[in-house]
């Protein structure tokens, strides 16, 4: 499994996965150029990684929209969708505007800014203060060009194309980041987030497990 994190995070966002036992790897993902969209991102993914053998794709937030992507792209048996979705329908708005004023800012503005959404993010999730450092610290580290280029990409997105492999997709009742009321999700957790896979790594584990037999079962009445 193939597991993606979201604009501003890395590997670090799934060690609740890997301490509940999930088998994934995350990939090191390349800057977007000036004037990729998600499906031309996508495309050059899908070559960094070598996608050409079947595989279970997922990810958080962004992560899942560019999973969806791959997916339409490379052979895979399933997506994992956790706290998003498959086009920008959901996305709220407000983050239209912040994308433009975002462009007029300076990147130690941005850092700025990043810093001041991780509180906030750790305050409206409830984090403990181990997970809310984490996310700070995360968001620090990610090149403010991938932050401002993937924003872009994610508010100017159409949508994947369906892929031929089952989505299965779990969500955050209370999530602020991509609100639950445009969304179906196949598992609603009631009191969760948009940081689910940390704050309710349990239940997450538990949708990702059941996910992975599934995409086992299918493939093997195929054969």
């Amino acid at each position: 499994m193939i597991l993606i994190p979201g604009m501003g995070a890395d590997e670090r966002l799934f060690e609740p996965q890997r301490a509940g036992g999930v088998d994934f790897e995350v990939p090191a993902l390349p800057v977007p150029q000036r004037n990729d969209d998600m499906a031309t991102y996508a495309l050059r993914v899908r070559d960094v990684l070598q996608l050409d053998g079947p595989c279970v794709l997922g990810g958080v937030s962004f992560g899942g929209m560019l999973a969806c992507e791959l997916a339409a792209i490379s052979p895979a048996r399933a997506v994992v969708l956790i706290a998003s979705c498959r086009d920008r329908t959901p996305i709220p708005r407000y983050y239209y505007g912040a994308e433009v004023v975002s462009r007029l800012l300076p990147d130690v503005l941005i850092r700025q800014r990043c810093a001041a959404s991780s509180r906030l993010l750790a305050s409206l999730e409830h984090l403990d203060r181990a997970q809310y450092e984490l996310i700070r610290d995360m968001s620090q580290r990610v090149p403010v060009e991938f932050l401002r280029r993937t924003a872009r990409m994610i508010l100017t997105w159409p949508g994947a194309p369906p892929p031929a492999c089952p989505v299965y997709h779990v969500h955050g009742r209370i999530d602020r980041v991509i609100p639950i009321k445009r969304l179906s999700p196949d598992m609603v957790i009631e009191d969760g987030g948009h940081l689910i896979n940390m704050t309710h790594a349990e239940q997450v584990n538990h949708f990702i497990t059941g996910c992975l037999a599934r995409s086992r079962e299918r493939t093997a009445g195929c054969t």
